[in-house]
């Protein structure tokens, strides 16, 4: 193998788009460099295996050996230092999840666990310390399969055979990736079937036939204009898909075997020292980023901050290339030694990650009083004490309060998580002889006029909305016991969230929000029965929880407060959507609009109570507080009063 200086350069332009996406530098696509370091993959480590087959050299066992000496070093280096600094760093919930991760990296698999650990219920991504690392995973999936398949395919065949094969299944494997992204796309992102075509690509230019001199210096122009390209104009928001042709191509063209090396080439090689320590470089900045928010409690970095971490960024992973890699990549020993030394080095990391996630995160390292605030899990706790079946609903949902079947008088609780957190406060508001059904799967104005986009990665979510407000509906007109339906909702983003026209006006966008809710009124209405409407509660700007518990916390925190954007976002987010509900009331006799703002902001925004912090995260109240929490906050928003009113009402109906 011909060492050649400008693929390192093109690793160098990979890893430094990365590290700006990442630290916030203004370039939209600077992630797709992750996927040239794919294509770069594919090839060398094709570019080796082939010649390795070719000559009678090939060993499954000098192929790990060297796969090993290559990631498991540093790797576990900064595994190890994430645990530890994780331990000063970091709530028990969110030190439960990272080492969590580790574990899983640990073995290259970490891509299964962000697959399963990154959703809307779950913290957020952009604060997972190790996040990173499932572009290993993928990676390494694929090298498990890939070596003997390529000794299979290789076996009688000519050069020209084998890049007919393996193009036939980059094409394959392309088509299918698309297939993948409208079924599931966040498994199209995170798992390796619909990546392999592009670590594929690479592997297929070990069978093309080089480029001439000209054609050459074209090639790396074009390549480079279309990695740029993808830096541009390329979206997280719907990726990978055709998308991911801008870097993936580019990166084909730019590595493309040459006969002459042509000045492009050259140029190229001038960023080799980068590409020498991109390996290390994408292994600690983004670490390094994150664990720093966390000490900022979850903030952002300044720019000036933003400048010293990648400084730090590149100082470690010039420590780690000179200390850790090299020393390693060159050591004297043998191959099944590499292999033991790499199998316990992935078990060590392994067993500590899962010991400090079977502790829940080593809760007893902060005092008894946050406790209850040590995981986003921890404070949606609230269970539920009985599942329903309903034929309408063809399915289990949870019910309190008086038994369902017994009860004379019914309560629906119906939306989305915004209900789900305010089922506690319904369940101490309820008089007992009430029974209560939890209904959350879409909020009750989707479904009819007004639909909403994709959610979470959920497919046809417009059409699943449909069908559960259908069953909806047909259990409301079938139990004519339920006289009190509670429509809750995150009402504030959904103007932005319904399908419609993108030149609607933000004004007819909250109308056609209105209009769903309308709709339901109207075809569900009979007499005593009456529809509460609850206001989405104050919302914050950012994550409340580190600030809420940093005085208490022996952590490694920076001291902070709630500054005033954040009030004011916590007296001004709900506006628009709070009149659009008082309008709604306004015109129906049996409705009856509740809005939180007016009473949890009067005039200064509550965030406590009874020296409980009410909050989860931005937007929902926590359902792990005490129940005479539950019960003062239900009396304070006026849930109480509203359901005794209905009920009062109806029973005068």
């Amino acid at each position: 193998m011909k060492y050649r200086a400008d693929i390192d350069g093109l690793r160098a332009i990979a890893v430094l788009s990365v590290l700006a996406f990442h630290y916030n530098a203004a370039l939209a696509g600077g992630f797709t460099g992750v996927d040239v370091f794919f294509v770069i993959s594919g090839f060398l480590i094709t570019q080796q295996l082939a010649g390795e087959i070719a000559n009678g050299t090939f060993s499954v066992l000098n192929f790990y050996d060297r796969r090993i000496r290559r990631i498991v070093p540093a790797l576990a280096v900064v595994l190890l230092t994430v645990l530890l600094l994780g331990k000063f760093l970091l709530l028990p919930g969110d030190y439960k999840s990272m080492a969590a991760s580790a574990a899983y990296a640990a073995f290259g698999a970490s891509n299964f666990f962000f697959q399963s650990n990154t959703s809307y219920f779950d913290q957020t991504s952009d604060l997972m310390p190790l996040l990173h690392t499932w572009s290993l995973g993928v990676e390494e999936q694929f090298y498990l399969a890939w070596p003997l398949l390529l000794a299979l395919l290789a076996a009688g065949r000519k050069q020209i055979d084998l890049a007919a094969i393996v193009a036939s299944a980059v094409v394959i494997g392309f088509g299918a990736s698309l297939l993948w992204l409208d079924a599931d796309p966040k498994g199209a992102f995170y798992m390796v079937l619909p990546r392999a075509w592009e670590l594929g690509l690479g592997a297929l230019l070990v069978f093309l036939p080089p480029l001439s001199r000209r054609l050459g210096a074209a090639a790396i122009a074009a390549g480079l204009a279309s990695i740029g390209a993808g830096f541009v104009f390329v979206s997280a928001s719907a990726f990978p898909g055709t998308a991911a042709l801008y870097p993936c191509v580019g990166a084909a063209l730019v590595i493309w075997p040459r006969r002459d090396e042509p000045r492009f080439s050259h140029w190229l090689g001038k960023l080799r020292p980068i590409g020498l320590i991109s390996y290390s470089l994408y292994l600690w900045h983004w670490p390094v980023w994150v664990l720093f928010r966390h000490y900022i409690n979850n903030a952002e970095p300044s720019r000036l901050e933003a400048v010293v971490l990648a400084a730090v960024s590149i100082a470690l992973a010039v420590l780690s290339f000179r200390f850790v890699e090299k020393p390693f990549r060159q050591g004297p020993w043998l191959p099944t030694r590499t292999v033991q030394a790499g199998l316990a080095a992935g078990m060590t990391v392994f067993c500590l990650g899962m010991y400090v996630n079977s502790t829940d995160g080593l809760p007893k390292r902060i005092p008894p009083a946050v406790y209850s605030m040590r995981s986003l899990d921890a404070m949606w706790e609230w269970p539920c004490p009985k599942y329903e079946q309903l034929p309408e609903l063809n399915s289990q949902y949870c019910s309190f309060g008086h038994p369902w079947t017994t009860a004379k008088s019914k309560a629906l609780l119906w939306g989305d998580s915004h209900a789900g957190h305010l089922a506690p406060l319904v369940q101490v508001a309820a008089r007992p002889d009430q029974g209560v059904l939890l209904y959350t799967n879409c909020p009750a104005s989707f479904g009819g006029r007004a639909q909403r986009l994709q959610f979470d990665g959920v497919p046809n979510f417009a059409e699943y909305c449909t069908d559960q407000r259908k069953r909806a509906v047909q259990l409301l007109r079938d139990d004519l016991s339920i006289d009190t339906v509670i429509l809750a909702a995150s009402w504030s983003p959904m103007p932005n969230q319904v399908i419609g026209d993108t030149k609607l006006s933000p004004s007819a966008r909250i109308a056609l929000v209105a209009a769903g809710i309308e709709d339901l009124i109207n075809d569900t209405s009979i007499p005593g029965r009456r529809f509460v409407l609850v206001g989405s509660v104050p919302q914050f700007d950012k994550d409340p929880i580190p600030c809420a518990v940093n005085n208490l916390l022996g952590l490694m925190r920076r001291p902070c407060s709630a500054d005033k954007v954040t009030i004011e976002h916590l007296r001004t987010f709900t506006l628009p959507t709070d009149a659009m509900l008082r309008d709604i009331a306004a015109r129906h006799p049996n409705v009856t609009a509740l809005i939180p703002r007016d009473t949890l902001c009067a005039p200064t925004c509550l965030t406590y109570l009874d020296g409980e912090f009410l909050y989860r995260d931005i937007s929902h109240i926590r359902r792990n507080l005490n129940e005479s929490t539950r019960r003062d906050l239900a009396t304070t928003i006026g849930l109480q009063s509203a359901m005794n009113a209905q009920i009062s009402s109806a029973s005068r109906d």
